[in-house]
């Protein structure tokens, strides 16, 4: 089997050998061959070069590294123990419950200023509604008319004649009637009384 083995190598090596030959046998085959060897020389050297920059390269990386280290060796061995570190957790914790007081206190004063314009707000309305209800006892003291505002599609109330007690309703629709024609029907029910 070792036989086989070499003579196969020995028959490979035998044709790469008659390749040579027919290469160099041909007119620009040992150019060919020269200027390959020159462009494996120069492609060699050109690698040379760039495993020589790398090597560098790793060279200053390594070193920036070591500087690293001896400056967090530098910067652990400067830190304060174990109670200063306790002490600024504990003040950074007491920051962050002030800030959270500071921003609750912020949303209820933000709460107590809605509700002062909500209670202001209600105070308007209250007083517009008293003087509007006022406005309307007048308007009923000297008409003896209560008006029925609730639906605006038509107009509506009660004649009031406190000296007989008396209440009648009246009902006039809009869109059946002019303007005029219902203004004059309500003063003609007005002088009635």
């Amino acid at each position: 089997m070792g036989n086989a083995s070499e003579n196969f190598d020995i028959e490979e090596l035998m044709s790469y050998g008659d390749d040579l030959i027919n290469l160099l046998n041909v007119k620009n085959g040992f150019d060919v061959v020269s200027q390959s060897l020159e462009q494996l020389k120069a492609l060699n050297f050109a690698c040379d070069e760039d495993f020589n920059q790398i090597q560098g390269s790793i060279q200053d990386c390594k070193k920036k590294v070591e500087v690293c280290k001896k400056k967090t060796e530098e910067a652990y061995s400067d830190v304060a123990a174990g109670d200063e570190i306790e002490r600024l957790q504990k003040e950074l914790d007491e920051e962050m419950e002030r800030e959270l007081v500071a921003d609750e206190l912020k949303d209820l004063n933000a709460q107590l200023a809605s509700i002062d314009e909500h209670k202001q707000s209600m105070k308007r309305k209250e007083r517009e509604d008293l003087r509007a209800e006022k406005k309307l006892s007048m308007y009923a003291s000297v008409t003896k008319v209560i008006p029925d505002i609730d639906d605006p599609s038509k107009i509506s109330g009660y004649m009031v004649d406190r000296e007989k007690r008396v209440i009648e309703k009246f009902h006039f629709e809009t869109n059946k009637m002019t303007a005029y024609e219902t203004c004059n029907n309500i003063w003609s029910i007005i002088n009635k009384q």
